[in-house]
């Protein structure tokens, strides 16, 4: 039996992604239609990890549940999987951990359900016991991004504030945007580490090999709700008390290790990663086989670094570049889809073209319609003719129409 327990944190509502969250929950999102928590339960088991806990809204579970038995993980990876439900009043990560401190027995890889990634965790569980490490947070210089379709914002995309002690690797200080918002008082830290590197080059990969020890003091912490932005710098501060054996470090992600990775938890992460994880996906999640594939020659269909699932239906003329097409989704002749996210049982009409977009679930594109860099959201209608551009199309209008 492995030594660390797995924890996957699934219970978060995706409030930056509102346009896609608002029908579905954030770990049930589909990623090339698969939901996105399986990837990183796909990752534990690969570690070899055989105890997790899945921290999951009650009237969730059982769709989690479903989705694991379809996925045949655990037949490759056998494993003991506990669904624990947990409430509204949980707010924070830390809160949750905090509540059910009793069924965390032992050290512990922390994962959120918006860590997408073919790497392999195995040399960061190394590094942690190597290290004798109190926590070990995952960063990593090549999260796949790009920018969210939709209407056009003037806010950044997501990144993380980091100062990493250049010969250890060890943690002074890390911060996500949204919580960077106060002055930096570092004299502490560098009378302590007199050679760090402030940077903003990696992204906290929202993945965390932590002692047990450390978590049992976090149950001791009442003003601690919150695992990233409260209980890491609660615990890298504790690294500047005399004769502390606190000890935080960094794990950068070797570029030889997968070919891609993302915390998808923006509208830009989750729209590149969808398209980005294609090369590594059979290989993941086996048991939903390759796709359907065309002869251009002789099916008329002309499909480029795509994924086409078998129960869709594509009309001739067609084109489909980089894009994922998912189960039940009829496009008529002549369309053209290009760098979007199909969702399952979208309707894409003749000569309509669709770019750089999501139509999410139950959608319908008119004939001739022109879709670019928008979101059009659950079952949602756009009619014949109609030019759409940066955009997010939902409830609020009845229909989209020619102008």
């Amino acid at each position: 039996m492995h030594e660390m327990q797995g924890v996957l944190l699934c219970s978060g509502g995706g409030t930056r992604m509102p346009a896609l969250t608002q029908h579905i929950q954030k770990c049930l999102l589909p990623v090339v239609g698969v939901p996105m928590f399986l990837y990183p339960l796909s990752s534990l088991l690969r570690t070899g990890i055989t105890d997790i806990k899945i921290f999951v809204r009650e009237v969730f579970q059982p769709v989690l549940e479903k989705e694991v038995k379809k996925s045949k993980l655990l037949e490759k990876y056998p494993a003991n999987l506990e669904y624990i439900t947990v409430s509204q009043e949980d707010n924070g990560t830390a809160d949750l951990l905090k509540h059910h401190h009793n069924k965390i027995t032992r050290d512990a890889l922390v994962v959120s359900c918006d860590f997408i990634s073919d790497a392999s965790l195995i040399p960061l569980v190394d590094f942690f016991r190597a290290t004798n490490s109190t926590l070990v947070a995952l960063i990593a210089d090549t999260c796949v991004s790009s920018p969210a379709p939709g209407a056009k914002s003037k806010k950044p995309k997501a990144s993380d504030v980091m100062a990493i002690v250049e010969s250890t690797g060890q943690l002074a200080f890390l911060c996500g945007d949204d919580d960077f918002d106060t002055s930096l008082l570092m004299d502490k830290t560098l009378k302590t580490f007199p050679s760090i590197r402030l940077t903003s080059k990696y992204n906290d990969c929202h993945v965390y090999a932590i002692r047990h020890k450390a978590l049992q003091q976090l149950n001791k912490s009442k003003h601690i709700s919150s695992f990233k932005a409260d209980f890491i710098p609660h615990l890298i501060e504790k690294q500047f008390e005399p004769e502390s054996d606190v000890k935080c470090l960094a794990y950068r992600l070797p570029h030889e290790n997968g070919f891609v990775t993302a915390h998808a938890n923006t509208l830009g992460a989750y729209f590149e990663v969808n398209k980005a994880i294609q090369k590594s996906f059979t290989r993941l999640m086996e048991y939903r086989g390759n796709g359907q594939t065309f002869n251009h020659k002789v099916d008329r269909i002309l499909v480029h670094d795509s994924r086409i699932e078998e129960s869709a239906q594509i009309g001739k003329d067609s084109i489909i570049k980089r894009s994922i097409i998912s189960d039940k989704c009829q496009l008529g002749e002549k369309a053209k889809v290009k760098e979007s996210i199909i969702g399952k049982g979208v309707v894409i009409g003749n000569g309509a073209s669709v770019t750089n977009s999501i139509i999410c679930e139950g959608a319908e594109i008119g004939e001739n319609a022109d879709i670019t860099n928008c979101i059009v959201t659950k079952d949602q209608k756009v009619s014949a003719k109609a030019k759409v551009q940066n955009e997010i199309v939902d409830g609020e209008d009845e229909e989209w129409r020619d102008d």
